[in-house]
């Protein structure tokens, strides 16, 4: 299925230009009356085509040939110092067939100490091979030999690191969202695996990654870090001096914003508000490409994370004007940061009063969400939920999940969740008619529930639990907002 609209709505504005200045030149009206269409307004598929004169098979074909053109647009305008490189690459195969050997043998050497620059073992495996064929008669072709071997290996290893950090990352979120032990041990035989890998290779890339997963671990999987390990501080000092000395290398543009979203959430788990500023605005700044990193790092944390810090600021009632397209950048298939996100999208609406869209909402994300084997995260959604139907007077509803709540938790016995049945009492209080002290009761609840809300089983960190919250909250009937 061609996701055409989602691709438009994605293009950047330099690129949205870009295809339109196309289009307007060689007078492909259609293509750029079809491309303004989804990207400036809100019509259907069915209005665009009959606004466009066409039935529905000429209208699949127009979208098909248009997805091309972004395509080969796309294609054709990357931007990477490495390209050139690439291309050079690509030639190596008319280096060896058509060129003096003493020019190729400089040519490679220079494309050598190039790519060696940029740690690309998989592009110097073919500078070696050629190597190889042109020492064939000479002693220097054991010495291409063993190198061509060694970056094969290296090569290899880089595959590894790079597949053991994704399918880390993909674990942590599933951690985050189901807190369930067994996945702590498979993180742990992850990073110990990582250290494998990075003790057989000097590599700088290696020791990225392998700062990466490292802070990653020791921010959200809880455990004491062994005495002999680097702190945070230090990690984060080692991979910002390998970013310095290679400020060339293509992938440290991004993953620099990763290291700040780390050294953001270190900080503000320290609760260290001027620490953490200047890495909340690089992050938050970079938004719409940071949020693509969910391959290296659980970046829609930061969104949760993001609504702590304007709560302690004071503005989270500005967070619904932020949120632009940031909903074509999560995929649902990920199903932990569709959690994340959608958590976030419901709180921007729950600070601005608008507690209607946020039931909507919560109620989409449930409905669309299999919570078999997440009950940490769906209490937390249902609980979040119970309070935003109380806020518009909808008691009912807001029982019902309660009682849902509660007969999971009386299933899972076994499970530490004081902090839950301290946040369904302030609910339960705040339903019950002709309560006598009701906003001080219910504030004493509030200061059980913050103080039993903490390590492994923390829920609604996002929620601001002021006494301007439970003054509100404890009115009977809530004055319902516009």
């Amino acid at each position: 299925m061609i996701k055409l609209k989602t691709v438009v709505q994605q293009l950047t504005l330099e690129h949205y230009e870009g295809i339109g200045e196309q289009f307007q030149k060689s007078r492909a009206e259609k293509f750029h009356s079809l491309l303004k269409s989804l990207r400036e307004s809100d019509l259907s598929e069915e209005e665009i085509s009959v606004k466009l004169g066409m039935n529905k098979t000429a209208y699949y074909t127009l979208k098909s040939r248009l997805y091309e053109k972004i395509q080969e647009y796309l294609f054709e305008n990357v931007k990477d110092p490495r390209i050139e490189l690439l291309n050079n690459v690509a030639n190596i195969h008319n280096l060896v067939y058509s060129t003096p050997k003493d020019t190729a043998v400089a040519i490679l050497k220079k494309l050598e100490k190039e790519l060696t620059e940029y740690d690309m073992p998989n592009e110097l495996t073919s500078v070696y091979n050629a190597l190889k064929k042109l020492h064939l008669f000479s002693p220097k072709y054991y010495d291409y030999a063993q190198l061509y071997n060694k970056h094969v290996a290296y090569t290899i290893a880089m595959d590894k690191a790079e597949d053991l950090l994704s399918r880390f990352t993909k674990s942590t979120g599933e951690y985050l969202v189901s807190r369930d032990p067994a996945i702590i041990e498979l993180l742990s035989l992850m990073k110990m695996e990582m250290a494998n890998v990075f003790r057989l290779y000097e590599s700088h890339h290696l020791a990225v990654y392998r700062n990466i997963m490292n802070i990653s671990y020791a921010l959200f999987i809880p455990g004491k870090i062994k005495e002999e390990e680097e702190t945070v501080e230090e990690m984060l000092a080692a991979s910002w001096k390998i970013f310095d000395e290679n400020v060339r290398d293509a992938d440290y543009k991004y993953l620099r914003t990763v290291l700040d979203f780390l050294a953001f959430e270190y900080y503000h788990g320290l609760k260290l508000s001027k620490n953490e500023a200047p890495y909340f605005e690089r992050v938050n700044d970079k938004l719409d490409t940071f949020l693509l990193a969910d391959h290296c790092c659980f970046s829609t944390r930061f969104l949760l994370s993001k609504v702590e810090r304007y709560c302690q600021l004071e503005i989270a009632n500005t967070l619904d004007e932020e949120n632009g397209l940031l909903a074509n950048l999560v995929n649902e298939e990920n199903v932990p940061s569709f959690i994340f996100f959608m958590l976030y999208r419901a709180s921007s609406s729950f600070y601005i009063n608008k507690y209607t869209d946020a039931i909507a909402i919560l109620n989409e994300m449930l409905n669309k969400v299999s919570f078999k084997n997440l009950l940490h995260t769906e209490m937390e959604a249902k609980l979040f939920l119970a309070l935003n139907y109380s806020m518009v007077n909808k008691y009912e509803q807001a029982e019902i999940l309660i009682k849902s709540i509660s007969r999971k938790m009386n299933e899972r016995s076994g499970e530490e969740y004081d902090n839950v049945q301290a946040f369904i009492r302030i609910l339960k209080l705040q339903m019950s008619s002709e309560v006598k002290g009701m906003e001080d009761k219910m504030k004493k609840l509030r200061d059980k529930f913050n103080q039993v809300n903490e390590g492994r089983n923390k829920i609604l960190g996002f929620l601001k639990t002021d006494d301007a919250f439970i003054t509100e909250l404890s009115r009977s009937i809530k004055r319902i907002k516009a």
